[in-house]
């Protein structure tokens, strides 16, 4: 015979085997030749005395590696093992895999396990497939085709993926879901820390959960904490909102975040959009911000308002607003008479309007802007990307400055409390815009420093200087209040140097000013009365059937008021003595057709594509900023 073949059976296998290794470890480092360590049996190919094939409970040993199985055939020329059955592998005092078959390079050290289900299991979490190579070298285990991860109640899968069992990172391609009990997050290929619990991805990422969705491009997430970080344009959504934006942190669990570049906030049941270079959104105070080239569309009974200014709050609960309006130094006192005038109604109709609205703006945002929440703002931003943390803070401070309190009159707020309607807290209920307030909509346009609309009582509130025009009407004060019913102004009321102007049906321009002016208006929102209360002087043309002029009045009261029809003054009442005088047509003079402080300014209304400009705020934004 060519081929003696030795068996050998021995009755204590085990304990010779385990006393007397037949191939004493040597370790020459990555070329120290694998170690027996016990077999029941041995079969010897006495041709080739290199390769021996080994039966029973078998074991060896590389470099402080266990191996496991039924039937190994080691060739110790090669240095290479092939093993079949109940594959075990132990690294260490965790590391376990288990397979169906082996094969083992002692020369490279990676390990290749197959079978119906191959496990990797360490004190983190449990790696499933049918196939795994493991290099010990560099501990990093590599499963080609599909692998589910388990840790904890979370459970990872991939169509490909590495494992580094020292730094418990995951490299997954393909496929990836992550299912946790809060969410589902996809997406094509993602690295997750284990330890940290955080993943890190670079395509398009969707993360679903009760609670909203977010979707995004590339960034981090954690997975406990459910904070996240995206980059590229990103998306937030739920029930009530969508929050989108170049670059975006968000927070699920607070639902509190904030987004730089093109930001994009869509209120769904308010049907209302705000845009602007820099938005944040925090539930713990109700209230949504945007700063930087703002703007606002408000859709309400089929008209669309559009609101442009340096930045805007919109508050989900008014009573969040009167709460910080009101002074909590108690070192702040108020004179009986600056009480009396600042609670004062400026209504002539039955105290229609208040004064609240007047001043809610001048004495709230430098309390609802935190420095504690803009720093944690700033800092967040500077961790990532300098560009972006210049430009919001820039326009935080911006905020900051423009953002005054008027204690003179703050005291008026407290009357707010009392005529406050109580609604759904899940929408918007207030809105404050300052800095270079401009507004379109079909029926009125206006200009302003500041403005309040109080959507719960359909009032809005133009602060410091503001102009409207409605129709071919012009009106002006220190402040003017607008009160809306069924999407349409009803009336304004004009605070200190009003100022109205009316062109009639020829061009004329009728005139009438005061201390404080009370305007009402058709469902056309045309002027149909004036009210004036204080100081009232006014210039207007007597026109007949055929619109031929009559004369030019020139009326002087302390009160009175004005009745319109067809854009014509029909009627006058005076309340107290009036000084009144008509002038006949041939004897008007220049001089005689202007109040002072008489001014047209329609060329300053501004349009609908002067209120839009570019919808979205533009930032640069690194396309491929570092991810830390």
């Amino acid at each position: 015979m060519r081929y003696i073949v030795f068996v050998f059976v021995l009755l204590s296998s085990s304990q010779l085997w385990a006393q007397k290794p037949l191939n004493p470890a040597i370790d020459r480092g990555p070329k120290s030749t694998i170690q027996l360590i016990k077999a029941d049996s041995l079969v010897v190919n006495s041709g080739e005395s290199q390769v021996r094939t080994f039966y029973g409970d078998v074991q060896f040993l590389h470099r402080g590696v266990y191996m496991n199985c039924r039937r190994a055939i080691h060739n110790s020329g090669t240095n290479n093992l092939v093993a079949y059955g109940k594959i075990k592998i132990n690294q260490g005092d965790t590391l376990t895999i288990t397979g169906d078959t082996l094969y083992y390079d002692g020369n490279t050290r990676i390990a290749k396990i197959q079978g119906k289900r191959v496990i990797m299991t360490d004190d983190e979490m449990t790696l499933e497939s049918t196939k795994m190579n493991y290099n010990l070298n560099t501990d990093v285990a590599y499963y080609p085709t599909p692998g589910v991860i388990h840790q904890d109640s979370v459970q990872l899968s991939s169509k490909t993926g590495y494992y580094n069992t020292t730094t418990k990172i995951f490299n997954y391609f393909g496929d990836v879901e992550i299912l946790h009990p809060d969410f589902v997050l996809c997406t094509d290929s993602l690295d997750y820390n284990s330890l940290t619990k955080r993943a890190d991805f670079i395509s398009f990422t969707t993360i679903n959960s009760p609670d909203g969705n977010l979707s995004a491009t590339r960034g981090y997430y954690y997975t406990d904490s459910r904070k996240s970080k995206f980059y590229g344009r990103s998306l937030v959504e739920n029930e009530e909102y969508t929050l989108e934006a170049d670059t975006l942190n968000f927070d699920m669990l607070t639902e509190e975040g904030f987004g730089v570049g093109n930001v994009a906030f869509f209120s769904k049941k308010d049907s209302m959009y705000l845009n602007g270079d820099y938005g944040e959104k925090i539930a713990s105070q109700r209230l949504t911000k945007m700063i930087g080239n703002t703007l606002m569309r408000s859709v309400t009974g089929g008209d669309t308002l559009y609101l442009r200014a340096d930045f805007i709050y919109a508050y989900q609960n008014i009573d969040d607003v009167i709460k910080k309006a009101l002074p909590t130094d108690s070192s702040v006192t108020f004179s009986d008479s600056l009480l009396t005038d600042s609670l004062q109604a400026v209504s002539i109709n039955d105290g229609l309007l208040k004064k609240e609205a007047l001043v809610l703006a001048n004495t709230l945002i430098d309390n609802t802007a935190s420095e504690d929440s803009l720093n944690i703002t700033i800092q967040e931003i500077n961790s990532e990307d300098t560009t972006q943390t210049q430009m919001a803070a820039s326009l935080i401070d911006s905020s900051q400055n423009i953002l005054q309190t008027d204690t003179t009159n703050i005291s008026a707020a407290n009357t707010a409390i009392k005529d406050t309607t109580k609604s759904e807290v899940d929408k918007i209920q207030f809105i404050i815009a300052h800095g270079n307030v401009k507004i379109y909509r079909n029926d009125f346009q206006s200009k302003c420093d500041s403005l309040n609309y109080n959507l719960v009582d359909s009032v809005i509130t133009f602060i410091r200087s503001p102009i409207i025009w409605s129709g071919d009407s012009q009106l002006e004060g220190d402040t003017i209040t607008a009160n809306m019913v069924n999407n349409k102004i009803k009336n304004m009321f004009l605070n200190q140097n009003s100022f109205v102007v009316a062109k009639d049906s020829v061009g004329n321009f009728n005139q009438i000013k005061g201390r404080e002016i009370l305007a009402s208006f058709d469902n056309e929102t045309s002027i149909k009365q004036v009210d004036v209360d204080g100081n009232g002087e006014s210039i207007y043309y007597t026109l007949d059937d055929y619109n031929k002029m009559i004369g030019l009045n020139k009326v002087q009261c302390s009160k009175m008021r004005l009745n319109f029809m067809d854009r014509k003054v029909k009627r006058i009442a005076f309340m107290g003595s009036a000084e009144s005088k008509l002038i006949p047509p041939f004897e008007i003079k220049s001089d005689q057709q202007k109040l002072p402080n008489f001014s047209w300014k329609i060329d300053s209304k501004p349009s609908k594509e002067e209120v839009l400009g570019s919808i979205f705020a533009v930032i640069p934004v690194d396309s491929s900023p570092k991810i830390e």
